[in-house]
Formats: structure tokens, C-alpha cells, sequence
């Protein structure tokens, strides 16, 4: 099993601090992941999760094997390193254990995503999506957990991470029918509230979000309506950014990018609905295992998932992404999104359907601005969102119209604090 590919590079525009790889040579990066993982180790006592692994299988004796962290076939990921728990009898577990030595993320959000993980995949299990069974779990500020160290216990699957761009367009499209079919699965498994599993006195239920894919927020939630959602999730990022933790280099176009999420929360697609239903957040791709034939075997990394409005959860994904779109002011729905559509179409699904449709602005909240962007990048963002909204294409002047913002902001007492905040940001960059 790979559970996720080993990092490349890590977004660094929020406020959890990462290493800084692109700064660091290959040694000086090389000897620091060498060092955190080193570190990692001497907290974790290995006897004593080989014990808890060998009682959850009723007490059949298992070894401990550290997972390889660096180069070809490693299996750490930017937010878990992996161990193996291997048995007598062949069969394999992984540990998946939080990096904390790369980050500053709170502990006790750690610990919320190692369990709200756990309550997802138990809740997979009685579902047809082939993910990994969770056997246990333990925290590191429990006194009872020996082991030293937060971890989930999880059945190591076989396979490769999917790779889109090495896919010929059959093997594409075979893997998209599969997709096609886990959605239709998801469809049919609603939930009351917007937010992340968690076992409440035993029960899974709907707790606070869990956070996002790059750890920018905090647990908030849940939620009962989509306008609910979507404006709490925009006022989560707004707060960020006004605080100089997110985007301080374009702090206007970022600002304004969540507030047109905010104002058009009851806009979304299917906003009237009472329904949710779950997600995978980090769906670039390489969640999928699939075999030589581009079957999929296996659905991973569910970390971040949470229950989310249908145009979100049925609609455009990362994973049939164009991010040449995204980085634009084009319409981001692609042929990828429109061979997923017609394979739920085939499969009697046009409510499905519909929502690949019409998610464009659903999608490029959801990806949200990447870190590292400039000012005019971004802003090609934020006029793709406007035409999104109901703008005209060809006629949309960004600068203008952040100007025309700028103006109605400063005729209110709280809009001129908020520009002189931003004032602020600006002048402690280094342009």
C-alpha cells in the first residue's frame, strides 16, 4: 500500500509552519526529514503498539517494521508517516501516525483528525467504498495509551497510487465509471448536518469540520444549512487573512475572493437542501489505489473528510481538475468532468449529473488561492470567480472592479478599519 506519495513540495502559505523545501538543498532536506523521523521514533514505543496491534487480532503475535520515509517506495506522506504491523500469517496493518515535527498545528487538532478519521472509516465499512478497515486508534494525551504517540491502525491494501496524467483516455474512463459508482454509493447515505464523523458515546455522529486539506483552519461547525457552510467556511478564511496568517501578500483580492463566497452562500447549487452527504477532501487522484488494470482497490487518506452540501460533494473535483482553469478566469468544467457526468448519467443518476455541471464556482472555493501565486495570477482568479457569479466574460475589468470595492468599503466606519488593516499587511511585505 502507498498511502500517500512522499512530499514534493508543501503549500507553506498558511499559518501551520512546514519545512520550507524549496529553500533547503537536498541534503539539508534530506537531514531534516531524517531528523524528525528520528525523532518521531524515540517517542514511539514500539513493544507496546505491537501489543495493542497483536490484541486487536486476537492476540496473534506481530513484529513492528519502521516504513520507508524518503525516496523510491517510500510511504510518508506530508501529514502521517507509516509503520507496518506484520503477522505470522502474511497479513499486514499500518500505523499512521501525525507529523508533528514538521508543523505547529494544536495538538488537540491532531488528535480531532485521528479520530474523525477512525469514525469515517468505520462508517465506510458498511458502505460498498473499498476503504481500509480502521482496527483502532490512541492519543497521545491519553495516560492509558503506552504507545507514546497519537495512531490509527488501518489495513494496509494493495495497489498504486492512481496517476491521471500517465492514464491512456480508456483507462481514464474505466476508472471514472468506478468513481461514478462510489458516488451513486455516497448518494444514498445522507446525513443531517454539514461536518466531520466522530464516535459521540459510541455512535458515529456529526461533529465540528475537520479543519482542510492544508490544516489552514480550525474545527468549526456543524452545520445545518448550506448557506451555514459555505458562509462560516469564508469567514474561517477571512479571519485568517485579515490576521496576516493567509495570503498577507494580496490581502484585498484574497479578502474579497471569501467575501463573494460569503455573499453567494445561499446561492450555491441545491442550497435549499437539508441533505449531506460524505467527502473526500484531498481527492487529487493518488486516494485511489488501483491495480495493473486500473481497477480500484482502494480509497485512502480520508483524514479530512467531512459531510458536505450535494454540489460539493457530487461536483466537480479535484480529481477531474484542470488546474490550468483554476489558475485562470476560464470555466474550470473540463471533458474529465463532462465523461464523469455522462457515466452517471449511464448509470440512471442526471441528478449526479447535474451537479458536474453547474459546480464551477463549488469547485474553485474548494480549491481556494494556492500559496505562492502573485497579485496578477490572482487576481485571474478572482475575475474567473466573478464570471462564476454572473459577470460577463469579455467585459469584467478585475482592477476596476476591485477599485468600485475598494470605494464602497471605505464609505462605512467598519469597511475603512478593515482597509486600513489591509494598509497594514501590505506594508510589512518585502516586495
Amino acid at each position: 500500500m502507498h498511502p500517500e506519495q512522499p512530499p514534493t513540495g508543501i503549500d507553506t502559505s498558511g499559518h501551520v509552519s512546514r519545512f520550507a523545501t524549496c529553500s533547503l538543498d537536498d541534503e539539508a532536506w534530506e537531514k531534516a526529514i531524517n531528523d524528525e523521523v528520528s525523532n518521531l521514533l524515540s517517542q514511539l514505543n514500539h513493544q507496546a503498539l505491537v501489543q495493542v496491534t497483536s490484541s486487536l487480532r486476537g492476540g496473534k503475535p506481530c513484529v513492528f517494521m519502521p516504513g520507508q520515509h524518503l525516496g523510491s517506495g517510500a510511504i510518508m506522506g506530508c501529514a502521517n508517516y507509516h509503520a507496518w504491523l506484520i503477522f505470522d500469517d502474511g497479513e499486514r496493518w499500518l500505523a499512521r501516525i501525525p507529523r508533528t515535527g514538521f508543523s505547529d498545528v494544536p495538538p488537540e487538532l491532531v488528535e480531532y483528525l485521528v479520530c474523525s478519521e477512525y469514525a469515517t472509516l468505520k462508517f465506510l465499512e458498511t458502505t460498498s467504498i473499498p476503504a481500509p478497515k480502521a482496527f483502532g486508534y490512541g492519543l497521545a494525551s491519553d495516560p492509558t495509551n503506552h504507545v507514546g504517540v497519537s495512531y490509527l491502525l488501518i489495513e494496509a491494501l494493495p495497489g498504486r497510487p492512481y496517476q491521471p496524467w500517465n492514464a491512456t483516455p480508456e483507462q481514464s474512463r474505466h476508472v471514472l465509471n468506478q468513481v461514478a459508482d462510489m458516488m451513486i454509493e455516497l448518494s444514498r447515505h445522507p446525513f443531517p448536518k454539514a461536518g466531520s464523523l466522530l464516535f459521540v458515546d459510541d455512535e458515529i455522529q456529526i461533529d465540528r469540520v475537520a479543519s482542510n486539506r492544508f490544516i489552514h483552519l480550525g474545527c468549526y461547525g456543524p452545520f445545518t444549512t448550506t448557506a451555514d457552510y459555505f458562509g462560516e467556511t469564508a469567514a474561517q478564511y477571512i479571519s485568517l487573512i485579515l490576521d496576516g496568517q493567509l495570503h498577507h501578500r494580496y490581502p484585498l483580492e484574497a479578502y474579497l475572493f471569501y467575501s463573494l463566497l460569503q455573499s453567494h452562500a445561499a446561492d450555491m447549487p441545491g442550497a435549499s437542501s437539508e441533505a449531506f452527504f460524505l467527502k473526500h477532501v484531498d481527492d487529487k487522484g493518488d486516494h485511489l489505489l488501483i491495480d495493473d488494470d486500473y481497477n480500484v482497490v482502494g480509497v485512502i487518506d480520508w483524514q479530512f473528510a467531512r459531510t458536505v452540501p450535494a454540489c460539493e460533494a457530487f461536483g466537480p473535483s479535484l480529481l477531474t481538475a484542470d488546474l490550468n482553469g483554476l489558475y485562470s478566469r476560464e470555466s474550470t468544467i473540463n471533458p474529465n468532468d463532462k465523461a464523469l457526468a455522462e457515466a452517471l448519467r449511464e448509470r440512471g443518476s442526471d441528478t449526479l449529473a447535474a451537479h458536474m455541471s453547474e459546480g464551477d464556482l463549488v469547485r474553485r472555493f474548494q480549491f481556494g488561492i494556492p500559496g505562492g501565486m502573485s497579485q496578477a495570477e490572482v487576481r485571474e482568479v478572482l475575475a474567473g470567480v466573478l464570471i462564476s457569479v454572473g459577470a460577463h466574460p469579455i467585459t469584467i475589468d478585475v482592477g476596476s472592479w476591485i477599485e468600485t470595492k475598494r470605494e464602497e468599503l471605505a464609505k462605512t466606519s467598519t469597511g475603512k478599519e478593515l482597509l486600513q488593516r489591509i494598509e497594514e499587511l501590505l506594508k510589512l511585505q518585502d516586495w
